[in-house]
């Protein structure tokens, strides 16, 4: 289960993730382009996954281009919000040096700000 939304005020994406299966992954992607098309150059996004399963490796695999799509449309910074060490892992082997990983909504929300 998932939720993508855009906030123009900000020029952010966010995305809160609780699962993302092999059978949601196109709709996943459906939903991202969409709002892709809304961002502009210099947004920022926001992975929620505090309540978030980790993702088996077919779906890492079938999400991972997805951060070349927001670099091209201009993505400046992206956190994710995780406590888990493993997510955070996950997240680093799927979109390397473009995410940064915070434990506390709060922080990740004054680095996207900054």
């Amino acid at each position: 289960m998932f939720k993508i939304e855009y906030f123009p005020a900000k020029n952010r994406v966010v995305c809160t993730v609780e699962s993302i299966t092999m059978d949601e992954v196109s709709s996943y992607q459906k939903e991202y382009t969409e709002a892709m098309k809304k961002v502009k150059p210099g947004f920022t996004g926001l992975t929620d996954l505090s309540k978030g399963k980790l993702f088996t490796q077919e779906v890492a695999v079938a999400l991972a281009p997805l951060g070349e799509m927001s670099v091209e449309k201009g993505l400046t910074k992206w956190a994710y919000y995780t406590g888990s060490a493993v997510s955070k892992m996950q997240m680093k082997r799927m979109f390397g040096d473009i995410v940064v990983s915070f434990e506390k909504l709060e922080d990740a929300e004054a680095y996207l700000n900054s």
